[in-house]
Parts: C-alpha cells; sequence; structure tokens
C-alpha cells in the first residue's frame, strides 16, 4: 500500500502545482489586461492634449487628419509596388 500513497502524494503535488500555475497565470493576465487599459488611456490623453493645445478648428484638424491617411496609403502602396 506504500506504493499507492506514494503516488497519490506525487499526484496531489502535482495538482498542486497546476492550480497554483493556473492562479499566477490568472493574475498576470488580469495585471496585463489592466496595463494594456492604462496604456491606452495614457495615450489618448496624450493625444487629446495635443489637440486641443493645437490653435486649429475641427474642420482644419479633419483636413490634416485625412491628408496624412492619403499620403499613408500613397506611401504604402509605393512600398508594396516596390516589393513586386
Amino acid at each position: 500500500m506504500e506504493g499507492i500513497y506514494i503516488t497519490n502524494e506525487k499526484i496531489q503535488k502535482i495538482e498542486d502545482d497546476i492550480t497554483n500555475t493556473k492562479s499566477k497565470i490568472a493574475n498576470l493576465t488580469a495585471k496585463l489586461r489592466k496595463l494594456e487599459s492604462e496604456k491606452e488611456a495614457r495615450k489618448n490623453a496624450e493625444f487629446l492634449a495635443i489637440v486641443n493645445g493645437a490653435d486649429i478648428t475641427p474642420d482644419e484638424l479633419m483636413t490634416f487628419i485625412k491628408a496624412q491617411r492619403e499620403q499613408f496609403v500613397k506611401n504604402d502602396k509605393e512600398d508594396d509596388d516596390e516589393n513586386i
């Protein structure tokens, strides 16, 4: 019977390790989500501070964003054409 007890003890230790590892993973996943959320909030706050600090109208801002987007698409297409 001693062999069965030792085996059960070893299995229990492995199960305990599994439980502890799952708990650590869950805690780290929650921490990661919180950090990612905090990072995004800070990026948004920085963006808003820049926009609010600029002396431009909402229409001017929209025109600027559209122009930047068009330039990005043009550059991206040129990069794709060069890689062909």
